[in-house]
């Protein structure tokens, strides 16, 4: 009995072990969405190993699913870099959640204070506030560091499900298109 017991462990610890090494491995090569799906099939059997967390929050963040980190924010909380994480992926969430409350309901988000990074949402929230274009249904924005680099922000809705829609421009050519 000992013995199965035993076995049993050893086989969860390594089946654990291989399922963050194939998380690892997806995200290294840029396998964001496929890491993100991985990472959300084993975010349960993975809730105290704030390593695997932290790589399946950023696997999604990477894939655009934002929100999929409402998660790992909760459990990132027991290291400096993992509330660090949880800080960062909190203030992206909020950003988007204002985002569409402000595009689909005209809330006016103008006077809120928010920190800011280099993810796109993080842009598109400084520029929106800055810029609300509130006749527009398209918001239209020009990158302050790259002249070169535009977007097009926007709602949509699929299958019944409300979004947010950005589109990034490098010379006014279509090159990545976004919906959170």
């Amino acid at each position: 009995m000992k013995f199965l017991v035993f076995l049993s462990i050893v086989l969860l610890h390594t089946v654990s072990a291989d399922a963050g090494r194939r998380l690892f491995d997806l995200y290294q090569q840029g396998n964001y969405m496929q890491a993100c799906n991985l990472g959300q099939q084993g975010f349960p059997y993975h809730q105290n190993d704030e390593a695997y967390i932290s790589l399946y929050a950023f696997s999604c963040l990477k894939a655009d699913k934002i929100d999929r980190l409402s998660g790992p924010i909760t459990l990132l909380n027991q290291t400096k870099e993992s509330r660090a994480n949880s800080a960062y992926f909190s203030v992206l969430l909020m950003q988007k959640s204002l985002l569409m409350e402000a595009l689909f309901d005209n809330k006016p988000i103008h006077s809120l204070k928010f920190p800011t990074s280099t993810h796109l949402i993080s842009k598109i929230f400084d520029l929106y506030l800055k810029n609300p274009q509130p006749n527009q249904s398209i918001k239209e924005y020009s990158d302050l560091s790259d002249t070169r680099l535009s977007y097009k922000l926007y709602t949509t809705e699929t299958a019944g499900r409300k979004s947010i829609a950005i589109d990034e421009y490098y010379d006014k050519i279509l090159t990545t298109h976004h919906v959170y």
